[in-house]
C-alpha cells in the first residue's frame, strides 16, 4: 500500500465525504476514490460504509483507521528527522490554544518558533481546555495549553504557572456577597460556562466537595460574554483574577472576599510523542519563554 492512499483513507474518514477530502488533499475527486478502491482492494474489504449523507467507516474501517493513523505520523516523523539530520526542521505542528493570546504568551512563543524553526509551520486551533485536551487525546493535535489538574498518564504537562480564579459579582450585590460562605454564595444566579471549561470543572470540584449545588440561569462559552452578564447583573460567575483586574479597578465588578483557587496552567503533549523532533523542538521554545515551567 502507498502512503497517498493512506492519507486519502484518513481525510475521507475525517469529513465524510470523498469531495471534501479532495480539496483538503488537492486532488480531484476521482483520484481520492481510485486510491481509496485501490487500497480496500488490497485490504480486503470495504472501509467505508456509503449513504446518500456520506462516508462513515465501516467495521473495517474503524479498526485500521487508529492503524493507518500511527502509519502517517511515523512517516512523517521519519521525514522529520531526516530534514532535522540536515540541519533542517520542517513538518506541520498543530497545536491548542486557550483563553486570551496574552496569558499563554502565544505571541512570543510563535516568534521563538519562527526564530529557530522557520520551516516549521505552526497551525493553531483554539478552544477551552476539555476540547484542546480531547483533540489531543484523539491524535488530532500535537500540543496544547490546558488549565486545570491533569488525570491521564499518557499525557505529559509542563506546568506554566499557576492562575489564579476568583467569585466575581455585580457590585450591587456586595452587600449580600460580602463576609458570606460557599453555601451562601450557591444559593444566588450563577453564570456557567461550557462543559470542558476550567471555570466549570473547578467550581463542580468545589461544590462537590462541599455537597452543594448551584443556580446556574446563563451559560457562557467566552471569559467576555460571562464578564459582560455579570456587568449587567445577571449573577456572578467565577473568573481569572488576571483577566478581571481593570474591571475591578473600574468599579465594574466587584470580587467576593473569600477564597481563591490556585489552578495550574500547562502546556500538554502525549507521553509517547513528546521525544518526537516537532515536539521536543516545542518544549525546548516553551522552556525559553516560560523560564519557570517545570515537567509535572
Amino acid at each position: 500500500m502507498e502512503i497517498y492512499q493512506l492519507r486519502a483513507f484518513v481525510a475521507v474518514a475525517r469529513v465524510g465525504h470523498v469531495t471534501r477530502a479532495a480539496e483538503q488533499l488537492h486532488l480531484t475527486q476521482s483520484a481520492v476514490s481510485k486510491q481509496l478502491k485501490a487500497l480496500e482492494e488490497e485490504l480486503g474489504g470495504p472501509l467505508f460504509d456509503r449513504t446518500t449523507a456520506g462516508m462513515t467507516p465501516s467495521a473495517i474501517g474503524r479498526r485500521l483507521l487508529p492503524l493507518a493513523q500511527r502509519t502517517l505520523d511515523a512517516a512523517g516523523e521519519l521525514a522529520s528527522a531526516a530534514r532535522q539530520l540536515q540541519g533542517q526542521l520542517t513538518g506541520t505542528l498543530r497545536l491548542g490554544t486557550i483563553v486570551d493570546p496574552a496569558s499563554i504568551r502565544l505571541g512570543e512563543l510563535l516568534s521563538e518558533m519562527q526564530q529557530h524553526c522557520p520551516q516549521v509551520d505552526v497551525r493553531l486551533a483554539h478552544g477551552i481546555s476539555g476540547t484542546v485536551l480531547q483533540q489531543l487525546q484523539d491524535g488530532e493535535l500535537d500540543a496544547c495549553f490546558f488549565l486545570g489538574e491533569v488525570d491521564d498518564a499518557d499525557v505529559s504537562a509542563i506546568t506554566l504557572g499557576l492562575e489564579s480564579y476568583a467569585v466575581v459579582l455585580p457590585p450591587a450585590w456586595a452587600p449580600r456577597v460580602m463576609g458570606q460562605d460557599w453555601a451562601a454564595l450557591a444559593a444566588l444566579p450563577w453564570i456557567g460556562t461550557v462543559r470542558g471549561s476550567s471555570q466549570t470543572l473547578i467550581m463542580e470540584k468545589l461544590l462537590r466537595q462541599r455537597g452543594l449545588s448551584r443556580q446556574t440561569v446563563a451559560e457562557a462559552d467566552q471569559e467576555s460574554s460571562m464578564l459582560d452578564l455579570v456587568q449587567a447583573g445577571v449573577g456572578l460567575c467565577l473568573a481569572r483574577e488576571r483577566r478581571v483586574q481593570e474591571l475591578l479597578a473600574a468599579g465594574r465588578l466587584v470580587a467576593w472576599d473569600g477564597e481563591r483557587i490556585a489552578c495550574p496552567l500547562s502546556l500538554l503533549m502525549r507521553a509517547e510523542n513528546q521525544a518526537r523532533p516537532l515536539q521536543a523542538a516545542l518544549r525546548e521554545r516553551v522552556f525559553s519563554v516560560w523560564p519557570a515551567a517545570v515537567q509535572a
